[in-house]
């Protein structure tokens, strides 16, 4: 392996995905500053040289002539940006070596919750817990939010949601991504008549049903610690009655103030779960906000541009806080 002598001791880790545009962002604003950090991208694993000692808490890696040493001693925060939840989702072409591969390198990034004096945005096992979609209604109740008329099940009928709600959205317990045949298929939330619900026709596998808010204004929240921020979201100027990642490409991100009340809950609601980062998903509808889903790893680069969030900004502050107090 290559000489300590030249070696890098990272004060920030940032685990990522090459593709991972926010992790761009966060880089930019680390560059230039006399912090010492040092991006693993999962893409770049194999093709690196990599050791872990686990009793001494010692991970040296060297990528690109370039050795970089993780100890605790000078490690003082973490960017987790990866879905802590191994998602298979029948990728056929691959070989059975790199299938093997893949679930063993996506381990092994768990695994370096060992360094667990650092402060983790976020910390993998609170990840993991928020990731269930039926865990953050759940806790959302529990602090205070409304959440719509909601049921788990294989087995769906007419009457799941009683019989004033005669529409129905329906969406994945997970993130609904399959490949076939070289063709990737995302499931995006569908509406129903509750007066179509089968039972027999659900029995392989299990669904979120949820009463539909069609009169609603969708609004994405991004939480980073004490800083929340909103953002309203319309296509062509007006709220959309569906799944507005339907328009992506007509869709308009405005900043929003929100109620203190509801700015409080969302702060709330991310440390309830154990989390430094949110993105949450809200919906307006007859002048109540609705929760709808958390996601702890969730994109926001987008919001930076559109709609003029600084919320690089507050990733970043939150990652030096540490190494700042503690001298650099």
């Amino acid at each position: 392996m290559n000489s300590n002598s030249n070696a890098q001791y990272p004060q920030v880790l940032l685990l990522a995905s090459r593709y991972d545009l926010t992790c761009d962002y966060i880089v930019s604003r680390l560059r230039g500053r006399s912090i010492s950090y040092f991006r693993l991208n999962t893409e770049d694993l194999g093709s690196s040289r990599i050791e872990l000692d686990p009793a001494r808490r010692i991970l040296i890696v060297d990528q690109n002539s370039q050795r970089y040493i993780v100890t605790p001693e000078h490690l003082r925060s973490v960017l987790f940006r990866r879905p802590v939840f191994l998602r298979d989702y029948g990728e056929s072409s691959l070989s059975p070596v790199d299938q093997f591969a893949r679930i063993q390198w996506t381990t092994f990034v768990r695994n370096l919750m060992l360094f667990k004096e650092a402060f983790w945005v976020n910390d993998p096992t609170a990840t993991y817990r928020a990731e269930h979609k039926a865990v953050q209604l759940s806790v959302a109740v529990d602090v205070g939010f409304t959440v719509p008329e909601t049921r788990v099940s294989n087995s769906p009928h007419p009457h799941l949601l009683g019989d004033h709600h005669k529409d129905v959205a329906i969406k994945g317990l997970d993130t609904v991504l399959m490949r076939s045949n070289d063709l990737e298929m995302f499931g995006f939330t569908t509406f129903e008549n509750t007066k179509n619900l089968e039972p027999y026709a659900w029995r392989t596998a299990p669904a979120t049903f949820q009463a539909a808010l069609t009169n609603k204004l969708d609004i994405r929240v991004t939480v980073v610690e004490e800083y929340v921020f909103a953002a309203a979201i319309t296509v062509e100027g007006k709220p959309v009655s569906d799944d507005w990642r339907l328009h992506k490409r007509e869709t308009q991100f405005s900043r929003l103030d929100l109620p203190e009340e509801i700015v409080s809950r969302c702060r709330t609601f991310v440390k309830e779960l154990g989390l430094v980062f949110g993105a949450i998903d809200l919906a307006l509808c007859d002048n109540e906000y609705y929760f709808l889903e958390i996601n702890p790893t969730g994109e926001w680069a987008w919001l930076v541009e559109a709609a003029r969030l600084p919320i690089d900004d507050a990733i970043v502050e939150s990652l030096l806080k540490v190494v700042l107090s503690n001298g650099q």
